[in-house]
């Protein structure tokens, strides 16, 4: 979503200068990129499904905030923000996916990956028609939408493998109440 819309938005609605509005995906791709660094710390520490959780949640604001700011250096703020809250989001969807069933885990992570495509492309697809009836900065609100439905379903997510499941690893503290 950033790169199909962060610098159009900062341009057109905010009337940044062109290298100015480059800046919001960069802001974006390096939260991104951080964020997904540390996200199998954090999922470790504090399980799938709060990863899930607050991460939408708080991609949610931070795509609210470039939605209603009238100011550049918030609306920067606030993709940073979007791209931190995502960027941990992803890897638990792909971990639950193949968790889910050892035998179809191949084929539940191609699930998974088909609807991010999905949602790559009929984004800009829904969005673009959807700027034809409302600005852009609230054509962002659907995407808000469904960062805070992940945020509310993010229960469902198996923080381990099925029964009988091969373990990819195991937590430190799993090892030490086996060795003991």
């Amino acid at each position: 979503m950033a790169n199909d819309w962060s610098a159009l938005h900062l341009r057109d609605a905010l009337a940044a200068p062109a290298a100015t509005a480059a800046l919001a995906y960069g802001a974006f791709a390096t939260a991104m990129t951080v964020g997904r660094m540390l996200a199998d710390r954090v999922a470790a520490r504090f399980g799938p499904t709060a990863v899930l959780r607050a991460g939408a949640s708080v991609a949610a604001l931070g795509l609210a905030a470039v939605a209603l700011s009238p100011w550049i250096a918030l609306t920067l703020a606030g993709w940073t923000v979007f791209s931190a809250g995502l960027s941990g989001c992803i890897p638990q969807l792909f971990s639950a996916a193949g968790h889910a069933d050892r035998n179809a885990a191949g084929a539940n992570v191609a699930r998974v990956a088909g609807l991010g495509y999905l949602g790559v492309l009929a984004g800009p697809a829904v969005i673009g028609p959807l700027t034809h009836f409302v600005p852009l900065g609230l054509a962002f609100f659907l995407p808000v939408a469904f960062c805070l439905i992940a945020a509310a379903s993010a229960g469902i997510l198996r923080a381990e493998p099925t029964v009988g499941a091969p373990r990819t690893h195991a937590p430190m503290a799993s090892l030490q109440r086996h060795s003991k």
